[in-house]
């Protein structure tokens, strides 16, 4: 399964950068697909170009991988729309993994992960499917991150760290130990998050300000 060539779903900086990752691994890629790219960088050009999600089921399932090249944002749910859509009909989305990055043989990533440059994952850590762990995340021992989840870069995890699913963690945030984020909860740029959080959550600032109460929000 692993020297299955690759498709790219997406078009933008998310994929571009998948592409080239997967480029200096040598892995074949057999095309892009993305109604237009937003990315102007020339690692496209070379790569024949499908411009509709239901082009690629003119691939067998048997023949090809697929590379979720869908960026996360928060609100957005589209990488996981197409990740769901796709292994419903039989496809296999690859997981990637940065040269760069160092990640444990003690670790687990499951179905589609994305390991970006730069990146850590401890001893005894898993990854949930579809997660994107970004650029120099920091992911320390025995934590447990759910599927559909986001890392954005410079993401510090302690150990034991448990995220629940479909969490979008931004930029620059610190996560002490022995902390739970509940699903489908937001943390803002640079929060440092001493205290576990309730799902559906959106948390901001160096104080881990909780929207609604200032301390807690089950809503």
């Amino acid at each position: 399964m692993k020297n299955k060539p690759l498709l790219i779903i997406g078009g933008g900086g998310h994929a571009a950068a998948l592409a080239e990752i997967l480029i200096r691994q040598k892995k074949k890629i057999v095309g892009v697909v993305a109604p237009q790219i937003t990315a102007e960088h020339i690692i496209f050009e070379n790569i024949e170009r499908f411009f509709n999600d239901d082009d690629i089921l003119n691939f067998s399932p048997k023949d090809i991988l697929l590379v979720n090249g869908i960026g996360s944002m928060p609100y957005k749910s589209f990488r996981e729309t197409v990740y769901n859509r796709f292994r419903k009909l039989g496809y296999e989305f690859v997981t990637v993994i940065a040269d760069s990055a160092l990640v444990s043989d003690y670790s687990i990533l499951e179905s589609g992960v994305q390991i970006m440059n730069n990146s850590v994952v401890n001893i005894g850590s898993r990854i949930g499917e579809n997660s994107l762990i970004n650029t120099s995340v920091s992911i320390d021992h025995d934590c447990n991150i759910g599927e559909n989840c986001h890392l954005a870069p410079g993401t510090t995890l302690s150990g034991q760290v448990i995220i629940e699913k479909n969490v979008h963690v931004a930029t620059g945030v610190s996560v002490i130990n022995n902390i739970t984020i509940g699903h489908s909860t937001i943390v803002g740029v640079g929060a440092n998050i001493t205290k576990s959080i309730p799902s559906n959550s959106i948390v901001y600032g160096a104080r881990s300000v909780i929207k609604g109460l200032g301390i807690t929000d089950d809503n």
